[in-house]
């Protein structure tokens, strides 16, 4: 039999990269699916509203490399079965703003797959402001006005990644009249994802109902899902994996999602088509996966030295590590603050910094983790270096 059933690299490293096997967020897979399922669901009448509401939005949160633009890529394939439509805006750092924002407001306008002869007289009206928005240039003040005229023809999934870096009055524009439409119960899900500086941004958007979203925090996979996203794939196209490179492989991936992509990808391409994978394959790409682990550290690392946050962020590494139990943000903070003359404002600001660099993760509002727990010890390793 030959070894591969199902062509092509299963594994997939790198932004907003999808995998072909995404494990360990089957929660929040539900929580998208319901989400889908609301705005699919039967209407008053003929492009008419919601019998029942509109979903509330969901907000993506986790450091980087955790896997959000892969759970939107996720819900896009979902919705596409259901007959709902999908449009994605994402603000890079150093993205024009007018540019993306054009993109956005022509992708919202358009309508794929419409059938001209179905339209009915009560909406004729909007299919021409649809397609005259089209023709010309929308700006943010038609927004509200093509997404109630779209929204009567097919329900849509609004994906927004990387908010963080959304400009402030357009994010407040989008949500306001999104939430506006929505609680008329047109069918619309919005969904924001981000690191955790998205809710940081968020405080200085007026929109307070976001506060009332349904929040995914999202980090590391239990041990069982890192096993499952490793040996799965190879599985599906009939690659066995023994038991031992498999464990080997799982002790590499530190159960981080980025971090598992990099070993299978790694395993699979050295391989070379064989059949079969043992201990002493895996072995053999040891010094890839370390490299490539080391580069990723080295970005948080450069981005903590960045910020000028070097000294911050070993106090708050010393007191994760030295606690007998997870510690609240506000005994985080504490330490970074002991022997400095930093006020509750500018600890708060360093600490918000670190947590979305990835230093530590907050999943719930009240204790505090190692991020990934093996950067640490890079960490450690690279601030001796340079104070010695």
């Amino acid at each position: 039999m030959a070894a591969e059933q199902t062509s092509g690299d299963p594994f997939h490293p790198g932004t907003g990269s999808e995998p072909d096997h995404l494990a360990g967020r089957e929660p929040e897979q539900a929580l998208l699916r319901k989400a889908l399922k609301d705005i699919t669901g039967p209407r008053e009448w003929h492009y008419g509203p919601l019998r029942s509401r509109a979903p509330q939005p969901l907000k993506i949160i986790g450091p980087r490399g955790v896997g959000k633009t892969a759970m939107l890529a996720w819900a896009r394939r979902e919705a596409k079965p259901l007959k709902a439509d999908v449009v994605r805006l994402a603000f890079l750092p150093d993205a024009d703003a007018k540019d993306v924002l054009a993109g956005f407001m022509r992708e919202l306008a358009a309508i794929p797959g419409f059938n001209f002869k179905r339209v009915e007289a009560q909406v004729y009206k909007y299919f021409h402001m649809v397609m005259n928005w089209k023709f010309r240039q929308p700006s943010m003040e038609d927004f509200g006005e093509i997404l109630a005229a779209r929204l009567r023809f097919r329900p849509l999934l609004l994906l927004l990644d990387e908010v963080m870096h959304y400009d402030e009055e357009m994010l407040s524009q989008v949500l306001q009249q999104s939430q506006a439409i929505a609680s008329d119960r047109w069918p619309l899900a919005i969904v924001l994802a981000g690191t955790p500086a998205l809710n940081v941004h968020l405080k200085k958007v007026d929109a307070t109902f976001i506060n009332r979203a349904e929040n995914i925090y999202i980090n590391d996979l239990e041990p069982a899902a890192t096993r499952e996203a490793l040996s799965k794939p190879f599985a599906d196209r009939g690659v066995k994996v023994s038991d031992e490179a498999l464990e080997l492989m799982v002790s590499w991936a530190d159960n981080y999602p980025y971090f598992t992509q990099i070993v299978g990808r790694q395993v699979w391409d050295a391989r070379k088509g064989a059949a079969k994978v043992d201990v002493t394959l895996v072995q053999s790409v040891e010094p890839a996966v370390q490299k490539r682990r080391d580069e990723f550290y080295a970005s948080i690392f450069e981005m903590i030295s960045d910020g000028f946050l070097l000294d911050h962020a070993m106090k708050a590494v010393a007191a994760i590590e030295a606690a007998p139990e997870p510690l609240a943000p506000e005994q985080v903070s504490a330490c970074m603050a002991e022997g400095t003359d930093l006020d509750e404002q500018r600890t708060l600001k360093i600490y918000n910094q670190l947590l979305d660099a990835g230093l530590f993760w907050q999943p719930s509002p009240r204790r505090v983790y190692a991020a990934i727990p093996s950067f640490f010890n890079y960490f450690k390793t690279e601030y001796k270096r340079l104070r010695s």
